[in-house]
């Protein structure tokens, strides 16, 4: 997922990881929504994962404290709905995946892998839009291929033979982006060095390169990845686009509740979240510029990806 600071933006546990998630406490994010209850859209024919006054919510855990840097979504959500928030508790990608195609999560702000392997376990959920995280832009952001300065090769076919560090087996710019390009530039990665940790976050990712320890090539996503490269400890060896981050809601949801979240959220900016009064933490000043509305097909080059790479990447294998 790319919901990071600096500058902001990614799964499979079975179903007994879910029912013990589904028995721990959830954390509010909206106790008095903004609007009051009465404003919110009508529980006309459709569904909720806990019930009509409730919006379950899911983010990531790509990072630490992802949920708290997540709060104002959440409360702009409750604004728009009228009702109460409640983060579900994941505790890594496969969670969100799994309670999502369970119908345990109302709306999610995920990866567009993390899409990919939710419809392929029959999630039935829907894009509301993709993230943009350069003021002006438009949404998408890069998968970038990194090195440690002491390196001695120069290009992505240099990693032939090499340790390769990426995110983890389910992100987007961590491992399948990665994967594909790797096998356009015909590069086999020996399956004894990829290092693809499950839970492995980007930012770590980044530090292990830049450290050589563990190896000395990888991959992380841009907001990760440059600082360390405009700091000097690593050197970018290419950047390739990726489709961004959506957030997404089930299609089971009442309609009169899609509609609202469609048309407050695609299309929406900064200015979008004030306007209801709500104060942006510096996690989203520096690196989130609203929402683009995209439709299913937006992310046609993912699964066009995993089927260039399913018999390398486990988690493209639906």
């Amino acid at each position: 997922m790319r919901l990071r600071h600096p500058r902001l933006a990614t799964a499979f546990a079975g179903v007994a990881l879910i029912a013990a998630l589904a028995g721990c406490s959830s954390s509010t994010a909206a106790e008095e929504p903004a609007g009051g209850a009465s404003d919110a859209p009508a529980a006309d024919e459709g569904t909720f994962a806990k019930d009509e006054n409730t919006i379950v919510f899911a983010t990531l855990p790509d990072h630490e404290g992802a949920d708290q840097d997540a709060e104002p979504i959440a409360e702009w959500i409750g604004a728009i709905t009228g009702k109460e928030v409640e983060f579900f508790p994941a505790t890594d990608y496969t969670a969100v995946v799994q309670g999502l195609a369970s119908g345990q999560i109302d709306v999610a702000q995920i990866s567009a892998f993390t899409y990919y392997q939710a419809q392929a376990a029959e999630a039935q959920i829907e894009p509301i839009g993709a993230q943009i995280t350069e003021e002006g832009a438009a949404a998408g952001y890069y998968s970038v291929a990194i090195a440690n300065p002491e390196w001695d090769g120069s290009t992505i076919e240099d990693f032939a033979d090499e340790p390769v560090c990426f995110v983890n087996p389910t992100s987007t710019s961590g491992r399948a982006i990665p994967a594909s390009q790797l096998k356009a530039a015909g590069v086999e990665v020996a399956p004894e060095n990829v290092l693809a940790p499950e839970g492995g976050s980007h930012d770590l990712n980044a530090l292990k390169v830049a450290e050589g320890t563990e190896c000395m090539v990888g991959f992380a996503q841009d907001i990760d990845a440059d600082p360390l490269i405009e700091a000097g400890d690593l050197v970018e060896v290419d950047r390739y686009l990726v489709p961004a981050a959506p957030i997404v809601m089930q299609a089971a949801l009442p309609q009169e509740v899609k509609d609202a979240l469609v048309d407050e959220i695609a299309g929406s900016t900064q200015e979008t979240l004030t306007a209801h009064g709500i104060e942006l933490n510096d996690f989203l000043k520096e690196g989130w510029f609203g929402f683009e509305g995209v439709d299913d097909a937006y992310y046609d080059s993912i699964r066009t990806v995993c089927e260039e790479v399913a018999d390398e990447v486990e988690a493209c294998q639906a």
